[in-house]
């Protein structure tokens, strides 16, 4: 069975983390299915290295004209041949797997909801299963974007929501819809490794930088979010806990490299481009604190205690879901809040009762995830 991984990118380790939990799935199921990513997403080599092949794409007005031209040849080419150097036509797929993470929402506009729909009406007319893995959605308070994913609705297979909150939004658009589940966030259920480094690391706390929160929060979190986190780095290092900046995003290296910048010692500063080494690192450190959604749910899942804050509803459902809400916090002017919370980690004795907390809610998720699966592959193998 052919599947096409849509929604991820090779510019988010987060999209990455979740393009390896599909395939991972996937091939366990039957060693002979395969997965393909649009052409469009990274290029030759990135799509090579992670084991996928390439869809050709005919019908979009947003391939240059030398690869529309590339792909037109390669329909004519014998079967074969593609299949030798790995390229897949559209009619050859048979299941499409959304993991757009977090796209169909009034916070990304109406143009992208519609885009799907016309591309998932297209797929649903060639009888390809559809289903939008597990995801945050909404709002939707734009007419433009209820209409369009109202029709979503109807066209696919599964939607998972990946929290009550995104629930309740595609619920108020269609509430007689049987199609719609709640599902945690699958990449889990992966597995990190350790690099080469790994045990300089070891048992110290990890913080992880996030631009989105100077353009996606208020002017209070925003303007505050960099002196907080360097309060807490500052903070740490007075305790001599070694703190050390990991960089989850490419576009949040020169907010790492501006945190650096402002502390009084040297603090380590860890660019990895391996999304399973830093699930790896996660795992192995005494505590996080995270901006970043997946850095988040890589080191939850594998009960490392995190201090968390975020711009969407999907950072407070993940926290609640682990059981660990209180351990959320708000950037804005209330720093001391946020230190008392980081004490509770830094002590043993309560950072012991927290972890055993999330090994229990670790284990509850991850068996949401299994059943999750188990429910795609009725679907793929009706």
């Amino acid at each position: 069975m052919d599947f096409l991984i849509e929604g991820v990118n090779f510019l988010n380790k987060g999209a990455e983390l979740m393009l390896y939990a599909i395939q991972e799935q996937v091939q366990e199921w039957d060693s002979e299915n395969t997965t393909s990513l649009n052409i469009k997403v990274g290029n030759f080599q990135q799509r090579n290295q992670a084991n996928v092949n390439h869809l050709l794409w005919l019908n979009s007005r947003k391939v240059p004209v030398a690869a529309s031209t590339f792909n037109q040849l390669a329909t004519i080419t014998p079967k074969n041949i593609r299949e030798r150097h790995s390229l897949a036509l559209e009619s050859e797929i048979d299941v499409v797997l959304d993991a757009s993470g977090f796209l169909f929402s009034d916070q990304w506009g109406a143009e992208a909801t519609e885009d799907k729909l016309k591309i998932f009406s297209r797929w649903r007319k060639q009888g390809k299963k559809i289903i939008l893995m597990p995801q945050a959605f909404g709002p939707f308070t734009s007419e433009r974007i209820k209409q369009a994913f109202t029709k979503i609705i109807d066209c696919v297979d599964l939607i998972f929501a990946r929290d009550k909150v995104s629930f309740k939004y595609i619920n108020k658009l269609n509430s007689e819809a049987n199609n719609v589940k709640i599902a945690p966030d699958f990449t889990n259920l992966l597995q990190g490794l350790n690099p080469s480094y790994i045990d300089s690391l070891i048992g110290r706390p990890c913080i992880i930088p996030n631009s989105r929160m100077l353009d996606k929060t208020s002017s209070a979190v925003s303007s505050n979010y960099l002196s907080s986190l360097s309060s807490i780095i500052e903070y740490l290092s007075q305790k001599d806990l070694k703190p050390f900046i990991l960089i989850h995003e490419a576009d949040d290296y020169q907010l790492g490299k501006d945190l650096q910048s402002r502390a009084n010692e040297k603090i380590t500063l860890i660019k990895e481009d391996n999304p399973l080494y830093l699930k790896g690192i996660l795992g192995k450190s005494s505590f996080v604190i995270s901006s970043r959604f997946h850095g988040l749910v890589s080191a939850l899942s594998q009960a490392t205690p995190c201090i968390g804050t975020g711009w969407s509803h999907k950072y407070q459902m993940l926290f609640k879901d682990y059981n660990c809400l209180d351990l959320l916090v708000n950037f804005d002017n209330n720093i001391n809040d946020t230190l008392g919370k980081l004490d509770l980690l830094i002590d043993e004795s309560t950072r012991v009762k927290v972890i055993q907390n999330l090994e229990v809610a670790s284990q509850h998720q991850k068996a949401l995830s299994k059943q999750m699966w188990h429910e795609v592959r009725q679907v793929v193998a009706v």
